[in-house]
C-alpha cells in the first residue's frame, strides 16, 4: 500500500515540477547563512581567522505514508552540509571550502565550492574584504526512464565589511546563469540571487550580546525577499535566535519562521538545533512542512567569542 502512495506522490511532484521551473541548486546552503555566512558571501572566508568547521544535518519532521519516503526506506531524506574556513598570510587571505549533499530538494544536489577572500584593515579596528567562490554542482536530470548527473559550474563574488559594532555585505554567490530543458520545458533554472546584509552588535547589559540583522534578497523573476533576524547570547555560552523570512528562495517564494538554539559545550565545540516552520526547497504540498537542523561546530584554536 505504501508503494502505491509513493507512486501517486511522485506523479504529483513530477506534475508540479513540469508546471513550474524548479529553482534549486545551492539554496539549501543559503538557508544556513545564520550559522555559515560564507554560504551567501565568499568574502566572509577567514573572518574569524582561526580555522572553523561547521557541519549541519537537515531533516524533515514528517514523511509520507507513516515514515516511508519517496525513495523507499523508513527514514526521511537528510541533507548534509560542511563548511571549513580560516585565514593565512597574517590573516590577510581567507580560504574556505563548502560541500553539500542535498536529498530534500526537487532536484537533489551534490556540490563542492571553494572560496577565497582578501582582507584589508581600516581605521577604528574595522576591516573590509573582497571574495570570490567557484565550484561545481551535480544534479540528476533526465526523463522518467533515464537520469544522469549533470555538472553545472558555479562562480560568485562578494564584499564584506565589519567593525566592533557593525557588519554588512553585498554578494552574488551564483553569478552564472544556468538552465536545463527537457522536451521544450524548463525543468531547472538557477536563481542567481543578489544578497544585501546589514547587522549590528549590541550589549545592553553585562553578559548579554544581541545581534539583530536584516538580509534583503533579489533574484530574477522572484519577489523581493526580506529576512529579519535576532540572535542573543548569554555569557557567550547559550544562544537563541529567531528569524522571519519573507519570500524566501526555494521551489516557490515562501515565508516562514526559523527558531534556533546553540550551546558552547566546550571551548572548541558548539552544538545547536534549528527548526524551520516550512520546507522552502520543496513544493508546498508534498505532505511535509517543518524542517529540523542539527549544528556541530569545531574550532580547535578558538581565540575569543564568535557568534
Amino acid at each position: 500500500m505504501a508503494s502505491v502512495y509513493q507512486r501517486i506522490a511522485f506523479l504529483l511532484l513530477l506534475g508540479c515540477t513540469l508546471a513550474v521551473p524548479a529553482k534549486a541548486q545551492k539554496e539549501v546552503l543559503y538557508y544556513q547563512y545564520q550559522f555559515n555566512p560564507m554560504a551567501i558571501n565568499p568574502a566572509y572566508a577567514g573572518n574569524r581567522e582561526t580555522m572553523h568547521l561547521t557541519a549541519m544535518f537537515r531533516r524533515k519532521m514528517f514523511n509520507l505514508a507513516q515514515g516511508q519516503g519517496f525513495r523507499g526506506g523508513g527514514a526521511s531524506p537528510v541533507t548534509q552540509s560542511l563548511a571549513i574556513d580560516g585565514a593565512v598570510a597574517d590573516a590577510k587571505i581567507g580560504l574556505g571550502l563548502q560541500a553539500l549533499n542535498d536529498r530534500m530538494s526537487t532536484f537533489s544536489t551534490t556540490g563542492i565550492y571553494a572560496s577565497a577572500a582578501y582582507w584589508m584593515n581600516l581605521p577604528n579596528d574595522a576591516s573590509l574584504s573582497v571574495g570570490a567562490t567557484g565550484g561545481v554542482s551535480f544534479l540528476p536530470v533526465g526523463d522518467l526512464l533515464t537520469v544522469v548527473n549533470k555538472a553545472f559550474p558555479s562562480v560568485g563574488f562578494g564584499v564584506y565589511y565589519q567593525s566592533d559594532t557593525f557588519f554588512g555585505g553585498v554578494s552574488m554567490p551564483e553569478f552564472i546563469a544556468k538552465e536545463y530543458q527537457l522536451a521544450g520545458r524548463t525543468l531547472f533554472k538557477s536563481a542567481r540571487p543578489l544578497f544585501v546584509q546589514l547587522g549590528t552588535k549590541l550589549e545592553p547589559v553585562e553578559d548579554l550580546l544581541l545581534y539583530p540583522s536584516v538580509l534583503v534578497t533579489q533574484a530574477q523573476g522572484r519577489p523581493l525577499g526580506t529576512d529579519f533576524n535576532a540572535k542573543a547570547w548569554y555569557r557567550e555560552k547559550v544562544g537563541v535566535g529567531l528569524s522571519y523570512r519573507r519570500n524566501s528562495l526555494g521551489f516557490t517564494p515562501l515565508s516562514y519562521l526559523q527558531i534556533s538554539g546553540e550551546y558552547q559545550l566546550t571551548n572548541p565545540i558548539r552544538l545547536g538545533i534549528t527548526y524551520n516552520t516550512q520546507t522552502p526547497e520543496a513544493p508546498v504540498n508534498t505532505f511535509q512542512r517543518g524542517v529540523v537542523e542539527l549544528l556541530f561546530r569545531y574550532t580547535p584554536n578558538l581565540e575569543g567569542f564568535t557568534f
